[in-house]
């Protein structure tokens, strides 16, 4: 899954070195909103990259959509798995309403069993890695978006929810899911073609291995209200970073 990443100023600056996208006032507005963050969290309002009349342009949309069937509830869908997207009321109509979501990279937490309570119940440990691209891009994660209106405000709210698919090996030795990484060659296809079903066929199957690095990070990541660069340094002492095939 993905439940935490980071998208700062420069992941949008380099960004114009993948494609040049078209930045437009009503849409992306960088001087209205402050989006840089190294603790996104769901419910944030982040940079996403859309086909809007053919051109690829920046937008912003909210991250976890609030599904209709559960009035009331203040759950967010913030994950949609790749593999059952197609099958799934609330996800199968949104098909068609894809974005690509640019981060400096992305966290996961790895659950190890260390010792144990007085009880004998093992203690579950959490330790929290930091995954970026090894060549320096951004990283593309593929979701969909869906439109609403806001009932107190009468406004219009896009959110969208990361797609996400079985972890590849290196992956694997953390997190059993990963989100969907694009290539920058496939933006184009993802973002505009009609065909969403055949497209899910390509982009569900995991990355190489070699094109994603890790390192471990601090705790302090674990609170969605801590923030700063210092989240994403690696800590001193860990195993060294890189994918096990260093």
């Amino acid at each position: 899954m993905c439940g935490r990443f980071v998208q700062i100023d420069a992941t949008i600056t380099r960004l114009q070195a993948i494609h040049d996208f078209e930045i437009r006032a009503d849409t992306y507005a960088p001087h209205r909103h402050h989006l840089e963050s190294y603790n996104v969290a769901p419910q944030r309002v982040i940079v996403v990259i859309r086909n809007t009349d053919g051109e690829l342009v920046l937008d912003e949309m909210l991250w976890g959509i609030k599904p209709k069937w559960h009035k009331g509830s203040t759950q967010l869908l913030i994950n949609a798995r790749s593999e059952s997207v197609e099958q799934k009321p609330t996800f199968r109509k949104l098909l068609n309403q894809r974005i690509a979501i640019p981060a400096e990279g992305f966290y996961e937490w790895k659950r190890d069993t260390q010792g144990s309570q007085r009880n004998g119940a093992s203690r579950l440990n959490r330790t929290p890695f930091y995954f970026y691209r090894a060549d320096g891009n951004p990283v593309l994660m593929a979701g969909i978006f869906e439109k609403s209106v806001d009932h107190e405000t009468g406004e219009l709210v896009e959110s969208f929810a990361i797609l996400t698919t079985r972890a590849n090996t290196m992956m694997l030795r953390y997190h059993d899911r990963m989100p969907v990484i694009l290539e920058p060659s496939q933006l184009d296809e993802w973002l505009g073609a009609a065909n969403a079903n055949a497209l899910l066929d390509q982009v569900r199957v995991p990355p190489a291995d070699e094109i994603l690095m890790v390192h471990q990070v601090s705790n302090r990541v674990n609170s969605s209200r801590t923030e700063g660069p210092d989240l994403i340094a690696e800590v001193q002492g860990s195993a060294p970073s890189g994918s096990i095939f260093d």
